[in-house]
């Protein structure tokens, strides 16, 4: 289907509800409908590829994705799977997805796959990562901008919210800002507030550091002084 002729996308409705119905049927924690759609016999390779690209329209999607690849062995060829990917210009969201499921308790052969996937990959110019329309502004764009987390940085991309299933309870690590974020949220707390305690920062970045590691950061931004002692210390500007 990719290599033969580029989707168009987002998928409407009945195709998005027959992808669905198809990665049900290989253990995807999503239900569908096996509607008509326009593209027939795909194979597994080109399966996953037309997802990869839908994703970005369906948080929903990413989410799934990223479960299945951190519960079950793919049955992918590697090879073929990165050629459709990259025809398709979907290396960098395979990336990204690569990300969160490497950092998990996936398979071996699993992140072997993802770390193959991200060799030579490069990341897209800067953009939000998920195209959604009618909802481009407002606080979702802003705190993506504001906090885009690591995995999708890394890549390009800016998005706020990680891709994981309420279902399944992320591991701390795949929430991680990177630096450069983590300094962009202080200065945006230090300046709403006159003073703030170590479990208000933490807060901010929903405990995506060890306390230690926030301890660092703090100490390490020379306009930020701590005051007091023990249970009772805050810090100001």
């Amino acid at each position: 289907m990719i290599r033969r002729k580029r989707p168009s996308l987002p998928l409407d409705d009945k195709a998005s509800a027959r992808l669905y119905w198809e990665l049900s049927r290989r253990d995807a924690f999503v239900t569908g409908e096996r509607l008509p759609w326009p593209y027939p016999r795909l194979s597994e390779e080109e399966l996953f590829g037309l997802a990869f690209l839908q994703a970005r329209f369906d948080p929903r999607l990413m989410a799934v994705l990223v479960d299945f690849f951190q519960r079950r062995d793919h049955r992918l060829h590697p090879i073929r799977f990165k050629e459709i990917l990259r025809k398709a210009d979907a290396l960098a969201v395979a990336a990204v997805i690569g990300e969160f499921v490497i950092s998990s308790e996936a398979s071996p052969e699993t992140k072997d796959l993802f770390r193959f996937l991200q060799t030579g990959a490069t990341p897209a110019p800067t953009q939000l990562f998920y195209r959604i329309p009618g909802r481009i502004g407002g606080v979702k764009m802003r705190e993506a901008i504001d906090r885009p987390l690591w995995a999708f940085k890394k890549w390009g991309f800016l998005a706020a919210d990680p891709p994981l299933l309420k279902e399944n309870p992320p591991a701390r690590r795949t929430y991680l800002y990177d630096p450069s974020s983590r300094l962009h949220v202080l200065e945006g707390l230090a300046k709403r507030k006159k003073s703030f305690r170590l479990r208000e920062y933490l807060e901010e970045i929903r405990f995506s550091v060890s306390r230690q590691q926030a301890l660092k950061d703090l100490k390490n931004v020379p306009w930020v002084r701590k005051r007091g002692k023990g249970k009772g210390s805050y810090y100001t500007l």
